[in-house]
């Protein structure tokens, strides 16, 4: 195999978070953000270093830099892509995450390919820092302590807030990195039909890994609460889980230094 031939294979045959495109190939993901993101009022961000905490498989990532300007961007995930569990969950539940961490994990079925291309493990952000030569670093941490962190000019936390049992700790590490502003993409945020009245409402789903449905009006009041000034929407959004044909709400958020 050449390694165009183990670029595709891993497109189209590993596991995936987001959709991202190559060539004429889609990558199968949980999300497809590959239209919608360039309707959720990203501000540019020419020049400026980026802290992409929850980075996942870095497509944000990877628009930032591509589409947005942005100078270089640090990846931030807890996943260590050995198959354990990458976010908090409940110790009754840990063994239902954990065996869905290790069946998501496609190493071994691309061992191959990840090989030929210099990759020791599945972790598609170092992947498509390869395959796209962009000038992104993959670091391992939690958002609980940022403390080993270079501040950035702009920090940005996507769909992880709901996975969170501590959310405003989360919140404040991501002000004392924040240099200008802090863009909070919130999954899953409390509908409309339980908050008509626009108050700072959180709901407890009762899983054991997402816990929390919060209405924009309590992120942005926490956002406040640490310190963020002009604290601002930017888009409401609803966005399809691939797999099941349903839609879950998002809110994006913004507060500057």
């Amino acid at each position: 195999m050449t390694f165009e031939s183990d670029i595709k294979n891993i497109f189209e045959n590993g596991t995936w978070y987001h959709s991202v495109k190559y060539k004429d190939i889609k990558s199968k993901g949980t999300f497809d953000y590959t239209d919608l993101v360039y309707k959720l009022n990203f501000p540019d961000m020419k020049n400026k270093s980026i802290l992409d905490v929850g980075c996942s498989d870095g497509f944000f990532s990877k628009f930032f830099l591509e589409e947005l300007n942005a100078d270089e961007v640090t990846g931030l995930d807890y996943n260590e892509y050995d198959g354990s569990v990458s976010f908090e969950v409940l110790k009754s539940n840990e063994n239902d995450y954990a065996k869905k961490y290790k069946d998501q994990n496609d190493f071994e079925k691309l061992k191959d390919s990840y090989l030929n291309l210099s990759l020791e493990n599945s972790n598609k952000f170092n992947f498509l820092k390869k395959v796209f030569e962009l000038n992104m670093q993959y670091k391992s941490g939690s958002i609980y302590d940022l403390s080993e962190v270079n501040s950035h000019d702009i920090t940005f936390c996507g769909s992880l807030l709901e996975h969170l049992r501590d959310p405003v700790t989360a919140i404040e590490q991501l002000y004392f990195t924040t240099n200008e502003f802090c863009i909070i993409d919130i999954s899953n945020s409390l509908k409309r039909k339980y908050n008509f009245f626009n108050k700072p409402l959180i709901k407890y789903t009762g899983a054991g890994g997402n816990f929390f449905h919060h209405s924009k009006e309590a992120i942005s009041l926490m956002m406040e609460a640490v310190g963020f000034k002009k604290v601002a929407s930017l888009k409401s959004y609803k966005i399809k889980i691939e797999k099941y044909d349903y839609k879950i709400p998002h809110d994006i958020l913004i507060g500057y230094k």
